[in-house]
C-alpha cells in the first residue's frame, strides 16, 4: 500500500502505537461516507478537535447494498476512500474488508471487535443522536478499554436524504 493516507488495517497498529509512544491521542471512526457532504467534514474537524490524530474505516460496498438497499453506494469503496485522503481532519483512511450487516449483532460485534483490536484507538467516535447503533458501539468499545466520544454537531444533510432528493427530481 501506499505510504499516504490511506492504509490497510494491516499497517495500522505500528503506526498507532508509534503515536502513543509520542503521547498522542487516537480517535477512529467507521462508517459509509457515500456522498461526502457537509455533515461528515463538520463530523471529521469536530473529532479532530478533539484527537491528535484520526483515523477513519470505510466499510466495503457489500456491508452498505445490507444495511442501506441494492442501489447503495452511489460510489464504490475505492472512491469513497479516495475522497476521505483529501479531508485535511483525517490522518489515515482504510478500507473495511470485512462484510457485514448491522441488523446481525453478533457478526457486527465480531468485525468492529476486530477493527477495534487491531487499530486500538483511545476514542471511537460517533454521534449518538444520528448512530441508532450507538449503543452496541459503546459496549463493544467499553469491553476493550476504549472510550466513546460522542460528537455533537448540527447534521444538516445526510447521504440518504440527498439521494432521496435526487430521485424525487427525475
Amino acid at each position: 500500500m501506499s505510504k499516504g493516507k490511506i492504509r490497510l488495517i494491516s499497517e495500522l497498529p505500528v503506526i498507532v502505537s508509534k503515536y502513543k509512544k509520542k503521547g498522542k491521542t487516537i480517535g477512529l471512526i467507521t462508517g459509509c461516507f457515500d456522498i461526502l457532504h457537509i455533515g461528515h467534514i463538520a463530523l471529521f474537524q469536530s473529532a479532530k478537535n478533539q484527537v491528535d490524530i484520526l483515523i477513519v474505516g470505510v466499510e466495503n460496498d457489500e456491508t452498505i447494498r445490507k444495511s442501506k438497499g441494492v442501489n447503495r453506494p452511489i460510489n464504490n469503496q475505492n472512491s469513497r476512500t479516495r475522497f476521505l485522503e483529501a479531508v485535511q481532519y483525517i490522518d489515515y483512511v482504510f478500507p473495511i474488508i470485512d462484510t457485514f450487516d448491522y441488523s446481525n449483532d453478533k457478526e457486527a460485534t465480531r468485525i468492529h471487535s476486530n477493527i477495534l483490536k487491531t487499530v486500538t484507538p483511545h476514542y471511537l467516535i460517533t454521534t449518538k443522536k444520528m448512530d441508532k447503533y450507538w449503543k452496541s458501539k459503546e459496549k463493544r468499545a467499553n469491553k476493550l478499554g476504549i472510550n466513546l466520544l460522542d460528537i455533537n454537531y448540527e447534521k444538516s444533510k445526510s447521504t440518504t436524504k440527498i439521494v432521496e432528493h435526487l430521485l424525487s427530481e427525475l
